[in-house]
């Protein structure tokens, strides 16, 4: 196939997503993509969602058969590899949809503060821009260290605040720290600028906002507010309107945009900008119009939707105008996108095209031209960042479309479907989280974490604990893997105090005990299995996990009993028997090891590791992979345990599993020092520093000794001075580098 161009090689490819890498190759290959499904030893489809980018990140399996498919050169590998992004990067800042207009001066001032001040709070009315210019402000920010954007407006819950700060940091709820334990010790060190938006409905979560600035050294925080914070160290920077020059340019602006021409000159837009209190928000939504209405009609328009109002008349005047102006917007919509916006507004951190159409019950056709209208209409935005566009809404448009929700008496039906709705994702997750899917199924669960954490607090609310637990135990794999461990343990101990079935209540137990695990809650991790063992739907990872609990309580010999069940009497999950065969593997592996048995640990991962491959769930291979990893450098074997440990980082990584990884690099930073490469030994140490200050949590404490001692040698071979810089220098590499620093010996 002659595409034209002189064929590119994979480095200077750099920087394109996968997909596109993936095409330009099987094109410089002259395959098509069947051809290339053959030789690989996929199928077409798979090949089409990885060119497509439905699937973004393949597990190395795939990408390797597709690299010797494709003739990647050896000296090609590396750029290759490195087209799939690891997963522990944190998120961008969120693109606005259009360029600030006027708000130069602001953006200067609020800058000039943030040299001076630890906490600077932006306040001001709805839809004045406080997001907009903080946005503004961070994206110039030079902070060392770089800004983290927190998005607030999705939680009901203040405790909620500094979880939802950890996990933008990319911090996990593993080890037995709390999380302003966890993020006090993370930021100390660091210099970078927090911003936390829209603040004004988690008030009392303002003290533990000052304590974590107070600990934190030198980061600042900017926050968007309607009301101050009123904590010690403040600066409230009161956001103001737009001049009215500005408002009209504003109007100017996104009137030629809704409308593809230039508005020409017309005095009615100064009284309409002057009318709408020149609230930038309300001068969009009123230039959206423009496509129907000219400006003059639009004020007419406006005043008939000020006069007959329903908002609440003590209401600052601001307040009423910017809810007036939605509201004349939401009354040009057709009935179906009436409905549409009201029904979306129940979701919590944004939506896909196929969620909104479940919950607003339309057909498929109807949500389609319902989001269009709506993006038309500036009422939602679309965020097309992931692999499937998704879709939100202003919280000014959403208080709006809640209370059209309610007015309508749709409010508790509605809020009940979004929770069935979330709560079936997640028990259907189940299926994906063991397949080849893995990774697409977490990623797809961290998107919706927000609504399935909704969904799961209000069926604890309204009791519906059945869909509650086969939610929590279908997803569990997803709390385990990317640390999300406070919400799933919180509602699974309060369901457990309400009447539910013996099956419902081995779920939630199992639930609890992941939970509590990965947090150094070993006896509390041990008696929730040891309940949730009683149950058949649960038995066999209950006694897997049951298992590793007590290898974790120093007691291995319980642990072989529990193994033992499962192996004599075939107590395994139906559905998921092969992959609770795979646990059981990764038991009968740690009670060799915390009994010294390493030998024994050699031969039974040699032999049952391609068992466990062959079923296709990455996780648990990347964990048989990392044991087999660390007996091999036991056994004196480090050029096996280097391949093993790499294969096994690179997994986690794409998988966004903090924990894990910070254990494999321990292994493989003790297994540079024993063979005498001390300088990439101390580098691997300082990553796993950072790691472990994430996740609060440290390697298996069998290894320890071992550890330490390989850390003595590599201080004692380097010198003090060099030892302790090279670790700071490994503390400090950004994800993507500590994964090509795993892969190179």
């Amino acid at each position: 196939m002659d595409s034209g161009h002189t064929p590119r090689s994979v480095r200077a490819m750099s920087g394109e997503p996968f997909g596109v890498v993936l095409r330009r190759l099987r094109e410089r290959a002259g395959l098509t993509q069947e051809e290339l499904a053959e030789r690989a030893g996929l199928s077409a489809n798979a090949v089409s969602a990885l060119e497509r980018g439905v699937r973004t990140r393949p597990y190395p399996h795939t990408r390797d058969a597709l690299a010797t498919a494709l003739g990647v050169t050896a000296g090609e590998r590396d750029d290759w590899d490195a087209a799939v992004e690891p997963r522990l990067a944190r998120a961008p800042l969120p693109v606005a949809p259009s360029a600030l207009l006027g708000r130069e001066p602001d953006v200067d001032e609020v800058a000039r503060l943030l040299h001076t001040e630890r906490i600077v709070t932006l306040t001001g009315p709805g839809g004045v821009g406080k997001t907009r210019l903080a946005l503004a402000v961070a994206e110039q920010a030079r902070y060392r260290d770089g800004v983290v954007f927190v998005p607030l407006a999705a939680l009901h819950d203040p405790g909620d605040v500094l979880p939802a700060v950890a996990h933008a940091l990319g911090l996990r709820e593993i080890g037995p720290r709390d999380t302003a334990q966890v993020l006090a010790a993370h930021l100390r060190p660091r210099r970078l600028l927090l911003v936390l938006d829209n603040v004004e409905h988690l008030l009392a979560a303002a003290p533990d906002i000052a304590t974590l600035a107070a600990a934190a050294g030198e980061i600042g925080v900017l926050a968007t507010s309607r009301a101050p914070l009123r904590i010690r160290g403040e600066r409230v920077r009161p956001v103001p309107v737009l001049p009215a020059e500005v408002a009209a340019e504003l109007f100017a602006v996104r009137a030629e945009q809704a409308t593809g021409r230039p508005l020409g000159p017309d005095p009615a837009v100064a009284r309409l900008c002057a009318r709408l209190d020149h609230l930038p928000l309300a001068i969009e939504l009123a230039a959206a119009q423009t496509r129907l209405l000219s400006p003059a009609q639009l004020i007419q328009r406006f005043d008939t939707a000020v006069l007959g109002s329903a908002g609440p008349r003590d209401a600052q005047p601001r307040q009423q105008t910017l809810r007036a102006t939605v509201g004349w917007s939401y009354a040009l919509l057709a009935p179906t996108e009436q409905t549409l916006l009201r029904r979306v507004a129940v979701f919590a951190g944004g939506w896909t095209l196929a969620a909104a159409t479940a919950l607003a019950e339309l057909s498929d056709p109807e949500a389609l031209a319902g989001h269009l209208a709506l993006l038309d209409h500036s009422l939602i935005v679309r965020d097309e960042a992931g692999a499937e566009p998704r879709f939100d809404m202003l919280e000014t448009v959403r208080a709006f479309a809640l209370d059209e929700l309610a007015a309508a008496g749709e409010l508790a039906a509605t809020t009940a479907r979004h929770a069935s709705l979330f709560a079936a994702i997640a028990t259907g997750m189940a299926r994906r989280l063991w397949s080849t899917e893995q990774a697409d199924a977490l990623d797809a669960l961290e998107a919706d974490h927000d609504n399935v954490r909704a969904a799961l607090r209000h069926l604890l609310d309204t009791g519906r604990i059945d869909e509650l637990a086969a939610a929590c135990y279908g997803s569990w794999l997803f709390w385990v893997v990317r640390g999300h461990l406070r919400d799933p343990h919180a509602v699974a101990v309060a369901a457990l105090a309400s009447g539910s079935s013996p099956t419902e209540r081995a779920q939630l137990h199992f639930v609890a005990g992941c939970a509590q695990l990965p947090r150094g809650a070993h006896d509390d991790a041990a008696a929730h299995f040891a309940a949730a063992a009683a149950d058949g739907t649960t038995r066999g990872w209950a006694l897997v996990w049951g298992a590793h609990a007590e290898v974790y309580r120093g007691r291995p010999e319980a642990a072989a009993a529990l193994l033992a069940r499962l192996d004599n009497n075939g107590e395994i999950d139906g559905e998921q028997d092969g992959h609770v065969a795979s646990g059981a593997v990764l038991g009968h592996a740690h009670v060799a090891i915390a009994t010294g048995a390493m030998a024994g640990a050699d031969a039974l991962l040699t032999a049952r590791v391609p068992e466990i491959e062959q079923r296709a769930a990455a996780w648990p291979l990347a964990v048989a992979l990392g044991m087999h990893g660390r007996v091999a450098a036991v056994l004196g074997d480090t050029a096996r345990a280097d391949a093993l440990l790499t294969r096994s980082v690179r997994i986690l990584a794409e998988l966004g599993d903090t924990w894990g990884m910070a254990h494999q690099l321990t292994h493989l930073a003790d297994t540079a020092a024993q063979r005498g490469d001390h300088a990439r030994a101390a580098l691997l140490y300082g990553a796993v520093d950072a790691l472990t200050e994430q996740v609060g949590a440290h390697v298996f404490q069998v290894w320890q000794d071992l550890s330490d001692q390989c850390q003595s040698t590599a201080l004692a071979a380097l010198g003090v001075e060099r030892y302790t810089a090279l670790r700071r220098q490994g503390r400090a590499l950004p994800p993507a580098d500590v994964v090509t620093l795993a892969a190179s010996s």
